[in-house]
């Protein structure tokens, strides 16, 4: 509609409004100027007072005249709440640089910026309101139509403003700063680890995180060249001896208290340092992994087999360029290798299975459900980068025949990585705990309440879906009745006849409004009812993630703390004893293989605690699509209520036509 309007307002030849005014007025006053043979012009002395008259009135015109204030009350065009939007306001404020973003859409180059600025942007302010961000659109609509850039000329043409040309304004997602704490005098200070309680920092803090750890020289110090009677020994395996006692005041350490050992971190573990940098990468540039999201769209394919049927479904991926043909058995088969690879991840659940009743109502739900699925995988930044969500999204050959010829690596994800869990450490919160209980134990809260948006938003949705449809039946009911009465009993009548006409123009405008509900009505069943859906489903598998992990990562490492600690001091005891040779080489075979089995569960702890901390970050980042929902939500919504007002408004002109009370007499 936009479109339409711009082309017959703006770029018609017969407009006037917009073309660069005329520079040779004055010539031709004086080609025709009777007087101008002789040696002087006494119109001069005339025209000097209404030259200066004319300025004294544009100066009481504009004197009040601001940025701000210039188009209050205008109803402008939609491009100036879109480009609002995309600039990423703060509290009614955008920041200059995203102005100049946006202006630079109008392709004609930086300067342009640096004369609307000056129009526009107060003395060293470092942001523009609303109301001067779409005197600068205004601006640039100028510009673009060859126009004189002043306030005057905003404030004269407010009503027919020209509507700017900005390429490519759907693509530009500019992140929002809030300018009022942007300074280049005072200098930055440096962001603690805590600053943000639900970030993982990119940068690991200098200072412990609350989990010590021992590095050792070799794993070798750990088991051997033990000194007989050093209560000291300990510390080279990792022990704490702090928490050592003695028996009858002797200093052998016999017994131990049931703590959890420091960790320990021996050099010859081998871990894969790229991997782990990975990792971490995906984990932590949030705004980056925000900017690259892939959108999948699943479609009912169509359907198979005689007595036994089932659907396949086009799975497309926009960012791939690819479509693949997928059963709900794939989906399903896709689901429980996920599960079992990452645990520890967030792993939506994926919509009921049903063997019979499919009809189209249940397609398109279960369609629905998939699609949110697999968004869901696809945006969450670890399992995005799965090489079995590669293929998944990508592999064109029948997929049950791929399953069978190709067997996955089921191993979960710690084994699969093999990280560097001493480095993984400083991204983990010292209040992780607390923080893991504080949602878990708000989250069922939540989620209930997000199920009544949910349903209302259904709700409202049928109910728009039941006006469109009674306004389509008022319509083609009023089309019935002008046939009924195209003819007036009354010989001669001219009037009816007009009133049966616009029975038509009402009919054909309420079937256009209905159309436009209609549209609405779909856009929110794919926009802002699947994206609360979507943030409801994450939240669950969250909360299933936590019940996951409460069974699955059971260990032993207070046990073998015991185990090693009594054998070292066994060892300690017997070592240079005659006739104990073997049995103190049996203990240090013993202690290594415990000592090995215990790192691996203490990484295995460690790298758990990591999942749990990047997923908590995960979830708190999807208030992001939150805001973006009802964003979106509030501009289609906006877009839509344009469009009624404008059909309605053609409407009301087409009925002015008809006839009066008087026209009857």
């Amino acid at each position: 509609m936009s479109e339409d309007i711009a082309g017959s307002s703006f770029l018609g030849t017969n407009n006037n409004f917009f073309l660069p005014e005329s520079r040779t007025m004055s010539f031709a006053v004086e080609e025709e100027d009777p007087w101008s043979a002789a040696g002087f012009d006494p119109v001069n002395d005339m025209r000097q007072p209404l030259t200066q008259s004319q300025t004294m009135d544009e100066e009481l015109v504009t004197e009040g005249i601001t940025a701000a204030n210039v188009l209050v009350g205008v109803d402008l065009p939609e491009v100036f709440d879109t480009a609002y939007i995309r600039a990423g306001p703060v509290g009614d404020r955008v920041s200059v640089e995203a102005l100049e973003v946006i202006i630079g859409l109008g392709g004609l180059g930086p300067r342009l910026f640096e004369q609307i600025a000056a129009l526009i942007v107060p003395s060293n302010a470092m942001y523009v309101t609303r109301n001067e961000f779409n005197t600068g659109l205004a601006l640039l609509g100028f510009a673009q139509k060859n126009m004189e850039l002043s306030l005057l000329k905003v404030y004269q043409h407010r009503n027919d403003l020209p509507i700017p040309l900005l390429s490519n304004l759907n693509n530009i997602s500019i992140k929002r700063s809030n300018p009022l704490m942007a300074s280049n005098t005072k200098p930055k200070r440096r962001q603690s680890f805590d600053d943000d309680p639900w970030r993982i920092a990119s940068t690991p803090p200098a200072t412990n995180n609350g989990f010590p750890y021992q590095v050792n020289d070799s794993m070798d110090v750990a088991i051997a060249g033990r000194n007989t009677n050093d209560p000291t020994v300990l510390v080279s395996t990792g022990l704490d001896t702090s928490n050592q006692t003695s028996d009858n005041d002797t200093s052998t350490a016999t017994t131990t208290k049931s703590t959890i050992p420091k960790r320990f971190v021996p050099v010859d573990v081998i871990t894969d340092k790229a991997s782990t940098q990975a990792l971490v990468k995906a984990s932590t540039e949030s705004y980056q992994w925000f900017l690259d999201l892939d959108q999948i769209t699943v479609t009912v394919a169509e359907k198979e087999g005689f007595l036994f049927t089932h659907i396949n479904y086009w799975v497309h991926s926009n960012q791939r360029q690819t479509s693949v043909r997928r059963r709900y058995s794939d989906f399903y088969w896709f689901w429980e290798t996920l599960l079992k690879r990452y645990p520890f991840r967030v792993i939506p659940n994926l919509p009921p299975k049903k063997i019979s009743g499919k009809d189209k109502v249940f397609l398109e739900k279960r369609c629905q459900g998939l699609s949110r699925f697999i968004n869901c995988i696809v945006r969450h930044p670890v399992l995005k980068n799965d090489e079995e969500v590669i293929t998944f999204l990508t592999e064109q050959t029948e997929f049950l025949a791929w399953r069978r010829a190709k067997s996955p690596n089921l191993d979960e994800e710690f084994e699969r990585v093999n990280p560097q869990t001493e480095e993984l450490e400083t991204f983990i919160p010292k209040d992780l705990d607390s923080r893991i209980e504080q949602i878990k134990s708000r989250l069922p809260s939540s989620i209930e309440k997000y199920d009544t948006l949910c349903s209302v938003m259904e709700k409202t949705i049928r109910l728009k879906e039941a006006r469109a449809v009674e306004m389509r039946l008022y319509s083609d009911t009023l089309k019935e009745l002008r046939d009924v009465e195209h003819q007036c009993f009354v010989p001669n009548c001219q009037a009816c006849g007009q009133v049966v006409r616009g029975y038509e123009n009402v009919g054909t405008y309420l079937s256009n409004g209905s159309s436009i509900i209609e549209a609405e009505t779909a856009s929110a069943v794919t926009g802002v009812l699947e994206n609360l859906k979507r943030h409801r489903d994450i939240s669950c598998s969250f909360l299933e993630m936590l019940d996951r992990k409460s069974k699955l990562d059971a260990n032993q490492i207070n046990a073998l703390y015991k185990k090693i600690s009594t054998n070292t001091a066994k060892v300690n005891q017997n070592r240079g004893v005659p006739g104990l040779e073997s049995e103190v080489e049996r203990l240090d075979t013993t202690i290594k293989a415990d000592t090995e089995k215990m790192i691996h569960q203490q990484r295995r702890d460690t790298y758990i605690r990591y999942c749990l901390a990047s997923e908590l970050s995960y979830l708190h980042k999807q208030q992001a699509f939150v805001s973006l929902l009802y964003q979106n939500y509030v501009h289609e919504q906006l877009q839509y209520a344009r469009r009624t007002v404008d059909n309605w408004k053609a409407l009301e002109a087409l009925l002015c036509e008809l006839p009066k009370p008087e026209d009857f007499s």
